[in-house]
């Protein structure tokens, strides 16, 4: 571990793995041609079938219009399609195309490949003591989230230091 990591506060930590976790799965995804996005996507669709665009979003952690651009570029690419979903007249159900089964079923072995990784050396009560520290910051910081309009809170905040 670097040594400006050594003493870090639990925001710097977290942010360090998900930038770790980020280079990883880029690194990983080259031969396949899939940004992290599109693998999450992908993942999310095998695991709980045809799924329409707005919990698919909330699903991979991406606002809808972002998530929509994503699932534009898949069905362009073939990897995924879309149609209607018979009990709503206005909802579009996104699944799989048969042709990416296989693709699928790769990048779910990668990511049970990188998720045991991710946690080699932790035993069980140290992944549950993380997990709930995690869950809490997340919480703590939607408090923080819940006083501040939308639109300020999806612009960076600039800091003095």
């Amino acid at each position: 571990m670097p040594d400006t990591l050594t003493h870090a506060g639990l925001g710097t930590l977290a942010a360090a793995v998900r930038r770790r976790l980020k280079h990883v799965l880029a690194a990983r995804l080259v031969p396949f041609n899939l940004t992290i996005q599109q693998f999450w996507v992908i993942l999310v669709v095998m695991e709980q079938g045809s799924t329409s665009l707005h919990p698919l979003a909330q699903q991979v952690w991406m606002d809808d219009p972002t998530a929509s651009r994503v699932v534009k570029a898949m069905v362009g690419r073939g990897l995924l399609r879309t149609q209607p979903d018979p009990r709503h007249g206005r909802r579009i159900l996104i699944s799989l195309a048969p042709g990416a089964l296989l693709l699928a079923s790769e990048l779910q072995a990668l990511a049970t490949e990188v998720k045991v990784g991710l946690i080699a050396g932790m035993n069980l009560d140290q992944q549950a003591i993380l997990r709930q520290g995690l869950h809490t910051m997340i919480t703590n910081l939607n408090a923080m989230l819940a006083g501040i309009p939308a639109e300020a809170s999806e612009q960076p905040t600039v800091v003095a230091s």
